[in-house]
């Protein structure tokens, strides 16, 4: 008998070597003469069980009839089958449908329910799919464990701390991250502070969560503390100058610069002067804001002075004396000067005396003002 015979090749061979016919056989298991030739001629596969039961006949060892599906198949089947699936990484909806079946077979076999195993064709497919992803499915067979997968690797240790930094990440307090994910307030402050640990279900949705805002989970899980994204960053310190840097970059007031992002200007504002920070969904429109002006966030966590405000530069201790420059240039009265900018002429007076200062949008009107006589406002 050749060594890579099928287990029916097999049984056929050690039932004729004792001289057994079929039906003899097929008395001797409990099952029909046309049973025991659809397993000689492989028209029903072998299971775990089947093995036994013909060794036992035959005083053999039952791993004469088991081969790679079989032994797939022996008890511990439904663990093998969903370690493949958490490697992916996936539902057992989503699982099913790699495979071609429908998920009320994919859950059964999972259970193992009433010893219902998954066909050779469909055993063929969860090979290919465990090498797919580098599972050795001997390995697997032998100790399912072998192989953790991510969702194991997360609660394994210090999921605390990952799910507090994906939630820093977005800059969101409890009651607000907890509604991104799906759960209510109390039960992710729980899994802050160890107290439970977040089901697969909610993992996969920390999961979308921290791709969001840049953080990769296979870097999360190796080292915590040393994992933060570019998001965290440009909020962590120096947010306002940041902001404020790239609305600089654009030459906008706070109200333009708000109308960009999809907000106030005193939204703005408080950003720029650190009172609060902007979340994620604003976050992602002033990267792109920066991005067009050739801005990257990495760049301006490393540097937020990027760019001088020169409003601020031209609010310095002689701002009067270059706004009645300007004025003289244009041969105007204060309270004509104060028709060309839209403003009272005691607001000029004002000005030209110090007591107060311009607002940034009358900056920007005294700066083309200037540029029409050739003055440059930062020249005292």
């Amino acid at each position: 008998m050749a060594d890579d015979a099928s287990p029916g090749e097999k049984l056929r061979y050690y039932r004729l070597l004792h001289n057994m016919s079929q039906e003899e056989l097929g008395k001797r298991v409990g099952f029909a003469k046309g049973g025991i030739a659809d397993f000689e001629w492989g028209f029903v596969d072998f299971y775990y069980e089947h093995a036994v039961m013909f060794a036992e006949v035959f005083g053999l060892d039952p791993e004469i009839f088991i081969d790679d599906y079989t032994r797939f198949c022996t008890p511990g089947y439904g663990k093998r089958i969903r370690k493949i699936r958490d490697m992916y990484g996936i539902s057992q909806q989503e699982f099913s449908d790699m495979l071609g079946c429908d998920r009320a077979s994919e859950s059964v076999w999972e259970a193992e329910f009433n010893n219902i195993h998954p066909r050779r064709d469909m055993y063929l497919k969860f090979r290919k799919l465990a090498e797919d992803i580098g599972i050795d499915i001997d390995k697997l067979i032998e100790n399912p464990d072998l192989y953790v997968d991510e969702y194991t690797a997360f609660i394994e240790r210090d999921w605390d701390v990952k799910i507090k930094k994906i939630r820093l990440a977005y800059g969101l307090p409890l009651v607000n991250f907890s509604e991104v994910i799906g759960c209510d307030a109390q039960t992710l402050e729980h899994w802050e502070i160890a107290w439970s640990r977040p089901s697969r279900f909610f993992y996969f949705a920390l999961k979308k969560a921290a791709a969001a805002v840049g953080i990769d989970m296979a870097d999360l899980n190796a080292n915590p503390e040393k994992v933060s994204s570019e998001y965290a960053e440009f909020i962590g310190s120096d947010c306002g100058r940041k902001i404020q840097s790239i609305r600089m970059a654009y030459g906008l007031t706070l109200d333009g610069f708000g109308k960009l992002i999809g907000c106030t200007g005193e939204a703005v504002s408080k950003w720029e002067k650190d009172a609060c920070i902007p979340g994620i969904k604003y976050y992602k429109t002033i990267e792109k804001l920066a991005l067009a002006r050739k801005i990257t966030i990495g760049f301006l966590n490393e540097d937020p002075e990027l760019f001088e405000d020169d409003y601020e530069a031209f609010c310095n201790d002689t701002f009067g004396t270059v706004v009645r420059r300007i004025r003289k240039a244009y041969d105007a009265r204060q309270v004509d000067f104060a028709d060309m900018l839209g403003v009272s002429g005691s607001t000029v007076r004002s000005w030209e005396a110090q007591r107060a200062k311009p607002s940034r949008k009358n900056y920007l009107s005294l700066k083309e003002l200037a540029a029409g006589k050739g003055i440059d406002l930062h020249d005292t």
